[in-house]
Parts: C-alpha cells; sequence; structure tokens
C-alpha cells in the first residue's frame, strides 16, 4: 500500500507538467464558453464582430471585382447569391483553442501573450480568406457550398489552431533546446 502512494507521488511529480497544461487548458476553454454565454458577449460582441467580418469580406470581394453588398451580417452578390454570418464563421473557437493552449504552455508569460495576440491576429486573417472562399464556392459552385463549408473549412479551421500551436511549441522548445546548448 505504501509503495503504491509513492508510485502515484511519484507519477504526478514526474507528469506535472503535463498535467498542469491539460488542467490551465481545461480551466481557460471553460472560461471562454461561460464568457461566450453573457449578454454582453453573445448580443453585443459576436454581432459587432460578425458584421466587421463582412464588411471586411464585402470590400476584399469589390477588390477582386466581384459586384457584392454587404447588408448587416451578410455578404450579397448583384447576381443573387448571399452568405449569412453567423456564430461559428468568426474564428472565435478555433481562436479560444488556440489560445488556451498557448496560455497553458510552460512558458515566461510575456512570450505567451505575444504568441496568443499573433495567432489570434494570423486566425482572424485566415478567417476572412475563408468567407471569402466560401462566398466564391456559393457563387461558383453552389452545389460544392455545403460540403466546402462544413466539411472542408470547420475541420481545417480546428485543425489549422492547432497546427499553430504545435508549431510555436515546437519553436520554443527548439529555442530551450539551442540555449541550453550555448550556455553549457
Amino acid at each position: 500500500m505504501v509503495r503504491n502512494r509513492k508510485s502515484k507521488a511519484s507519477w504526478f511529480r514526474t507528469n506535472w507538467v503535463d498535467i498542469r497544461f491539460l488542467l490551465v487548458f481545461a480551466a481557460c476553454m471553460g472560461l471562454y464558453y461561460v464568457l461566450t454565454l453573457t449578454p454582453p458577449i453573445r448580443q453585443g460582441f459576436f454581432p459587432a464582430y460578425l458584421k466587421l467580418n463582412a464588411s471586411v469580406c464585402g470590400t476584399i470581394l469589390h477588390l477582386m471585382g466581384e459586384d457584392v453588398s454587404v447588408q448587416d451580417k451578410a455578404i450579397v452578390s448583384a447576381s443573387g447569391p448571399s452568405i449569412q454570418l453567423e456564430r461559428g464563421c468568426d474564428a472565435v473557437e478555433p481562436s479560444a483553442l488556440f489560445v488556451s493552449a498557448v496560455l497553458a504552455s510552460p512558458v515566461a508569460l510575456l512570450p505567451r501573450l505575444a504568441a496568443a495576440a499573433g495567432g489570434v491576429l494570423v486566425l482572424g486573417l485566415l478567417n476572412l480568406v475563408r468567407v471569402v472562399s466560401l462566398f466564391l464556392v456559393r457563387l461558383h459552385f453552389p452545389a460544392a457550398f455545403d460540403a466546402v463549408h462544413l466539411d472542408v473549412w470547420q475541420a481545417l479551421f480546428i485543425f489549422l489552431a492547432i497546427a499553430l500551436w504545435a508549431l510555436w511549441a515546437s519553436r520554443v522548445a527548439h529555442r530551450r533546446v539551442v540555449q541550453s546548448h550555448v550556455s553549457t
């Protein structure tokens, strides 16, 4: 019995960094989901952010030569097809996933905050690419829209958030190895 307790304590000491990562990650994601239920976020932030996304994507489409208008959270083509941006079209959840993973990482606070800000910016820009591409698919290949929207982009965006974190984490780990070799 005593030996079993010692082996459990040893396991926790050995795996503490991983356990801490999972606990902080779960707490951050939990906080994100709780915050998204609050009226200021649900009724204020999300609608305004979706309108901003629609407006920016409408401008990009204009620059690409498309005849579109933006009406609230919708991008409407002069030839008829449109897309309506709703929750989930905003890259907020993949950004929360990325930020939670970065904040849970065993790295000094300032580099984590810089990585979180940079990652949110990258994912936000990629989301503009996603929305523009979805509009173009809706306009030129309407039969493929649902598959591209639901099957391709949703999975790809979660993958991109995880890959972005993995890239950052591997660069941080590589820097630590290089610094430890330099200092020895």
